[in-house]
């Protein structure tokens, strides 16, 4: 994720980093609809202790819509393979997120863990610029801008009522705005501090689009690892004191263009890698035409062939064929990680390969199949020969949640050389993880802490107590409409 310029590591614990360059491909698996073209991090520093403090200062990062090349098939297709993966990890957390808490006693383990890294972090963030250029419109600079940010455990009295089993932590975010550049320049002109000074700044430089406010934001976590009646396992209230919005018509059109693209951005990333460079179309060199309908033609027939490979009786063959490959490979890969053995390569590609081809639904039934046929095929096995292969295997035993947890959980699958978190866990793995995390799982009657429409997860609310828009005329110098909103409260359950 990151090239480092300089390292320094002193004698108590803090590990200190400066010009960090950020890996831009590390990205992808988020599959934003804009290119990160830069980004870097002017100071970092960690300090391990308790708790373990982290400082961020000077982070910039620099976006812009995408170029002809990064809808070509290689990137597009390198895009949605890192998404896959994220969706895959997930989903395997998900399930075992499950096994761990079993959530039919209406359990929670992953609110417990968030609870207890939670309590045992602070952060700490200043003078962030997230910078977005606008190609269609002349180049003109949106800037995200954030003086500070800070995250750190609640001192003095709450507004809520506060329970034993509850991590209570305070976010305060100051200097938080938007603004608009429209002439040209570096990055380092793009930023400066005199955004966030009271006394305004140079108008002809930038435009405030947000004037910078301050929030405050209270987050409670559950870490009880019981789900009790009515209360939620994440509650997050934020509060805004004043809210102030401009737009003249000059940045009202550069916003509508963006999201134009960011409408337009799901079909480029299913269709551009059919599409013609777009300087065919502005010199609409010869054939131009032919291009274009030819790039209608292919992105038609990707989605016909793709319907047809699910339902067609034609693929039938192919289907089984691909959902047997795939549970031999997984099997394979799940007997390697149980005997603590590295996964080999081969394996690895064919299922990195299958994986790319197939649909996320589809891998994860295939891989539902293959664990439950190895877990049914090692239950058949001789329990002598279990209990003494699990004698000899003691010290593998001994780290196999270090496996599952460190390594799993981060895509490694229990081995060093395998991609992904797989396999069923074992109950000595879950009595592992409840001794490591102190997790002590207390039975319930089924159905507690279920609403009627479901799991209590999340409880958001907003007190924005002023919200002042305005629509500024550039032509003519003065207000055109302005909306003033008093105390604006949202709740969502």
């Amino acid at each position: 994720m990151i090239s480092l310029l300089l390292i320094h590591y002193s004698c108590v614990g803090r590990v200190l980093l400066k010009n960090v360059e950020l890996n831009l491909e590390a990205f992808d698996k988020l599959q934003l609809p804009f290119s990160l073209k830069e980004g870097r991090v002017g100071i970092l520093s960690i300090k391990v202790g308790h708790p373990i403090i982290i400082s961020l200062e000077n982070v910039v990062i620099c976006a812009c819509e995408r170029d002809d090349h990064e809808w070509s098939s290689d990137s597009v297709e390198r895009r949605e393979y890192a998404g896959k993966k994220v969706k895959l990890h997930a989903a395997e957390v998900a399930k075992f997120t499950r096994r761990v808490s079993e959530s039919k006693t209406g359990q929670s383990f992953i609110s417990y863990m968030t609870a207890k890294i939670l309590d045992s972090i602070q952060v700490s963030i200043k003078n962030v610029h997230f910078i977005y250029t606008n190609k269609q419109s002349d180049s003109a600079q949106f800037v995200l801008a954030l003086r500070s940010f800070s995250l750190k455990n609640s001192i003095g009295p709450s507004s809520g009522k506060l329970r034993g089993a509850q991590v209570n932590k305070v976010v305060n975010i100051s200097g938080l705005g938007v603004y608009c550049r429209t002439s040209v320049g570096t990055i380092d002109s793009v930023i400066d501090p005199q955004f966030f000074c009271d006394g305004g700044c140079d108008s002809n430089k930038f435009d405030k689009i947000m004037v910078p406010c301050d929030v405050a934001v209270s987050l409670v976590v559950n870490r009880a690892g019981q789900i009790e009646v009515g209360v939620p396992q994440y509650s997050i209230s934020l509060e805004i004191t004043n809210l102030v919005l401009q737009l003249n018509e000059v940045q009202l059109q550069h916003i509508l263009i963006i999201c134009d693209y960011l409408g337009t951005w799901p079909l480029r990333e299913k269709y551009g890698r059919f599409r013609p460079c777009a300087s065919t179309l502005c010199m609409k060199s010869k054939g131009w035409q032919k291009k274009w309908w030819q790039y209608a033609q292919k992105s038609v027939l990707s989605d016909i062939r793709k319907r047809l490979k699910k339902t067609s009786w034609s693929s039938l063959g192919s289907r089984i064929l691909d959902r047997r490959k795939y549970v031999s490979f997984y099997k394979k890969k799940l007997k390697f990680i149980r005997q603590g053995q590295p996964v080999d390569k081969d394996i690895i590609s064919e299922l990195e390969q299958m994986e790319k081809e197939s649909d996320i639904d589809d891998i994860l039934t295939y891989r539902s199949i293959a664990e439950r046929e190895s877990q049914e095929w090692e239950n058949s096995c001789n329990v002598a020969v279990g209990r003494h292969q699990n004698a000899e295997g003691t010290s593998a035993g001994a780290r196999g949640w270090i496996n599952w947890l460190s390594l799993g959980m981060l895509g490694a699958g229990g081995t060093e050389d395998s991609m992904q978190f797989s396999g069923v866990v074992s109950d000595e793995i879950v009595k592992d993880i409840y001794e490591v995390t102190q997790f002590h799982p207390m039975s319930s009657s089924e159905g507690v802490g279920l609403t009627k429409n479901g799991l209590f997860l999340f409880a958001i609310k907003f007190n924005i107590h002023q919200i002042s828009a305005t629509l500024l005329s550039k032509t003519y110098d003065k207000e055109t409409i302005q909306i003033i909103l008093d105390e604006v409260n949202m709740v969502f359950k």
